[in-house]
């Protein structure tokens, strides 16, 4: 009897997670066909079959990842928005070069709304949500900063990006806000050197920044959540 209630139990069990696993990855799916439809204006093969199936795909598994990593974290919802919208962005960026402002100001409203609604509701402090905005206005005057010298080095796209991910950096803390920054432009600057390794060269050979920095903030947010 112990083992057929042993049995059941891990069964019952596995089966759970197989459920909540695949909630997740439908989550995913739906984003990423959303996004897709929402991306046409930049990719304009977004709907077609390799592409949609590539970012469905990526969706999926973010979100998978995120619903398992975050699972207990009252902010989950911030997380997972980062995670599709952060895909969005980096196919279009992968395809045309760009970041656009309303998928920027998107990724960090999400953000910011989900974090106010914590702080509203008591599940999270005053003192996050104020650092938050605090860490964008910070990445921003300091972007701005090196774009006015370096604009070659850094695009403005590239500036309100990593403004938008100090928000969720903010939530967690200064020192994340400090790895943040630090990994993302680790993350550019090595994807860089191998690209100019390889011989692409000059205006026409320039390399999409935002996975770069997206992929350094998540990095961040893993390391410190």
């Amino acid at each position: 009897m112990e083992i057929l209630r042993a049995t059941v139990e891990a069964i019952t069990t596995h089966g759970g997670v197989l459920v909540v696993t695949g909630l997740w990855a439908l989550l995913g799916v739906g984003a990423a066909v959303g996004s897709a439809w929402v991306m046409r204006r930049w990719v304009p093969t977004a709907l077609k079959a390799a592409p949609l199936a590539g970012l469905v795909v990526t969706c999926a598994v973010v979100s998978i990842g995120v619903g398992v990593f975050f699972g207990g974290d009252p902010a989950l919802p911030a997380w997972w928005w980062l995670g599709v919208i952060g895909v969005g962005l980096s196919a279009i960026d992968l395809h045309c070069h760009r970041l656009p402002r309303t998928w920027v100001l998107a990724l960090a409203a999400g953000g910011v709304v989900v974090f106010a609604c914590l702080t509203v509701s008591g599940s999270g402090g005053l003192t996050p949500l104020l650092r938050s905005f605090g860490a964008v206005l910070l990445v921003l005057a300091m972007g701005a900063g090196i774009y006015a010298s370096a604009p070659a080095w850094l695009g403005f796209g590239d500036v309100t990006l990593l403004s938008a991910l100090a928000a969720f950096w903010g939530w967690l803390g200064w020192r994340t806000v400090l790895w943040g920054l630090f990994l993302s432009l680790v993350m550019l600057g090595a994807v860089a050197a191998v690209a100019w390794l390889m011989g692409r060269r000059g205006e026409e050979s320039r390399i999409a920044a935002g996975p770069s920095i997206v992929l350094g903030g998540w990095i961040a947010i893993v390391s410190y959540s």
